[in-house]
């Protein structure tokens, strides 16, 4: 390769047809302060590349080129069939540049411009690929510019690839949340309307695109997502077979009814159509604003096996936490530092236990932000969370300046107004669909047990030392509804019908038969 000093490049001379090194210059791409992007030729090979030059006097610049040649090292270190690889480096004789991969298509930029109309199972090809890609980065720590639209390129069959945008230092992660909302207005623009898919590919990049969500999408529910429609989309269709014969054949049905089965058929179709249509235009419910907290009255109330509980006015959710509710915790104790966290966990929690997500959040939490299913169970962000722990309903009622229900509490807000052996289960719904008290607590009965404040003894066995106690039936255990009860050693256990619920002010009381 040559490295006569007379043709490196000065911003005089970065001119269409002069060479550098094995390197025929093409077009000018775009020009910075200090450096240029171009299309070229490898001379040798005959290959189409981009070149990224240092230019003018900064080629010469230790303060530039050294953090110039420390960012070509990192996006040398990536190695990922999406996006594009570095060549090769040269610092030499005034010359300071890096050839790397030319991708086939065209950046977004120029699709958007022309209009480009993409149908949804590409689109998701598209979004899964991207998806994959800067998971991948994110997965290796390493750190890259914030996309622009001329950095993602899509070829004529709708295949997308990245520029390589790696850079050395480490990463930040509001450079995840500006692609994410990038790319999901962009390809937003761009999906084509209407078709089969088009609503759930648009519910998932309005997802993307949202960067006020509490809890955004991770690369890799993203993914997750967009790979569930591709897969969807396209699965094939068996198509029936028809066996023809060189024997004329006496027909076995008459011409009219023939045509009253083809009039049928064709009917069931479009209703068919019309359905898988519909379903498809369906959206994720949006989080709704529910009722906070119910007023239970001062006065006397069956307890358990048989016991009278007194107490005082107080308030009792009027719903278990949601999904929604409990995200906005998590996204909370996300920007504060652990000592701040730790304010809001029991003194007892074990040291082991470093943080409150839920069993199975990611997935829990993606698919209710869609409208999907999880364990072949519908839910949406007004579903109540599930596999927590009692450590962790306590940190969220902390959090929430509120505290878990006492068992007489628990008991009593079910009892006032209502015979709780009248209240029936409802199986697995949104908090404020379940069946409620005349007061207006929901789920008392059913969708899950839930967790209460402290330790009591059990009256049926009082040698035995106190115990935490579940409170409800739920849609997997829905036998005794209101007045179901389990006794648990554990306070970290948890199970997928098992929540909370919490309550706003302490009551003062008293209790007979505790």
């Amino acid at each position: 390769m040559s490295t006569d000093t007379q043709n490196a490049l000065t911003p005089e001379d970065l001119t269409e047809g002069r060479e550098m090194g094995d390197y025929k210059i093409g077009k000018l791409i775009y020009q910075g302060k200090a450096t240029a992007t171009w299309h070229a030729t490898q001379v040798s090979v005959q290959r189409e590349v981009i070149i990224c030059n240092l230019y003018g006097e900064q080629r010469n610049d230790p303060t530039l080129t050294e953090p110039f040649l420390e960012d070509v090292r990192a996006k040398a270190t990536v190695d990922h069939p999406l996006i594009s690889s570095v060549l090769e480096a040269i610092h030499s004789e005034g010359q300071c540049f890096f050839a790397r991969e030319k991708l086939p298509g065209q950046p977004l930029s120029e699709h958007y411009e022309q209009g480009l109309s993409i149908p949804p199972l590409q689109m998701a090809r598209i979004i899964r690929s991207l998806a994959d890609t800067s998971k991948s980065l994110e997965s290796q720590g390493i750190a890259t510019l914030p996309l622009t639209a001329h950095d993602v390129i899509i070829d004529e069959k709708f295949h997308a690839r990245l520029v390589n945008m790696a850079i050395s230092g480490e990463p930040d992660p509001s450079v995840a949340t500006q692609d994410k909302q990038l790319l999901g207005q962009l390809l937003r623009d761009l999906l084509t309307p209407n078709q089969p898919g088009s609503t759930r590919t648009d519910s998932l990049l309005g997802f993307m695109a949202d960067g006020h969500r509490d809890q955004p999408l991770s690369w890799d529910q993203i993914y997750e997502l967009a790979d569930g429609i591709e897969r969807q989309l396209a699965e094939p269709r068996n198509k029936a077979k028809i066996a023809s014969s060189t024997m004329p054949m006496r027909p076995l049905i008459s011409s009219a009814t023939i045509a009253k089965i083809a009039i049928a058929v064709a009917t069931l179709a479009i209703v068919i159509g019309l359905v898988y249509y519909l379903s498809n235009r369906k959206v994720a419910p949006p989080e709704r604003q529910l009722e906070d907290l119910v007023r239970i009255p001062a006065g006397q109330y069956p307890g358990p096996l048989g016991t009278t509980v007194t107490m005082n006015e107080f308030w009792i959710g009027a719903h278990e936490v949601t999904i929604g509710e409990y995200a906005k915790f998590l996204n909370a104790l996300s920007v504060i530092s652990p000592e701040q966290r730790a304010v809001y966990q029991h003194d007892d929690q074990p040291e082991e236990k470093t943080d409150h997500l839920p069993d199975d959040w990611d997935s829990l939490y993606a698919e209710a932000s869609a409208g999907g299913q999880w364990n072949g169970l519908p839910v949406d962000l007004n579903y109540p969370v599930v596999g927590i722990d009692w450590w962790d309903a306590y940190a969220y009622a902390e959090w929430k300046g509120h505290r878990l229900p006492t068992r007489d509490e628990w008991y009593g807000s079910c009892s006032a107004g209502a015979d709780p052996a009248k209240l029936g289960g409802t199986g697995w719904k949104a908090v404020d669909q379940t069946e409620k008290t005349s007061l207006g607590v929901h789920g008392m009965a059913g969708n899950v047990s839930e967790w209460t404040r402290k330790a009591v003894f059990d009256p049926a066995d009082p040698s035995k030392p106190a115990r935490f106690i579940l409170c409800g039936a739920s849609y997997l255990k829905p036998k005794y509804g209101a007045r179901a009860h389990e006794w648990v050693d554990d306070r970290s256990l948890r199970r997928p019908d098992l929540g909370f619920r919490t309550c706003g002010v302490s009551p003062e009381r008293s209790s007979e038969g505790d």
